[in-house]
């Protein structure tokens, strides 16, 4: 008995025909462009690019912290790294200044108005569709409000409505 399947197949016309090529494929550079000059000095054609990163002090690939043996320890235990200093790293670990204003004002008055008129009742706001023109959830809504209550007096543009509890 013959197999429904196979002989659509080969009705189709897929056997004999040639595949098209992936056009989107590269092929591994070994000589890569490399802009930095602190790189570019240190960079060595004849290693891979996993050696070169080691030898330099850094990882390959940074999302696998755990490996039996990396590429930086094999180097290491042959005595051959000279960490490089590729960029200037600042002295001391202070911030830039915080945002003046981490939300916007039309995010303030449309939170004020839904809590002067439903308090902190935040699934009320969310069944509102009058004062909740833009129909964030109750999870948004809770979200922008408990953010808008934590702003400071000089962040926050709008005053707290009187009947919500914070």
């Amino acid at each position: 008995m013959k197999k429904k399947a196979k002989d659509k197949k080969r009705r189709a016309g897929r056997y004999g025909k040639t595949k098209l090529k992936n056009k989107n494929f590269r092929r591994w550079n070994p000589n890569p462009k490399i802009s930095d000059p602190i790189v570019k000095k240190n960079w060595d054609p004849s290693k891979s690019p996993a050696a070169n990163l080691a030898i330099m002090g850094l990882q390959s690939e940074p999302g696998k912290m755990h490996q039996t043996q990396s590429a930086a320890e094999q180097i290491a235990s042959k005595g051959v790294t000279n960490a490089i200093e590729l960029f200037d790293i600042p002295d001391s670990d202070q911030l830039n200044e915080p945002k003046k204003h981490p939300m916007p004002t039309g995010d303030q008055q449309y939170i004020a108005k839904c809590f002067a008129k439903h308090g902190d009742n935040y699934k009320r706001m969310f069944m509102d569709i009058k004062t909740n023109e833009m129909q964030y959830t109750e999870t948004q809504l809770r979200k922008m409000g408990s953010r808008f209550i934590l702003l400071d007096a000089e962040q926050r543009e709008v005053n707290i409505p009187e009947n919500v509890q914070h």
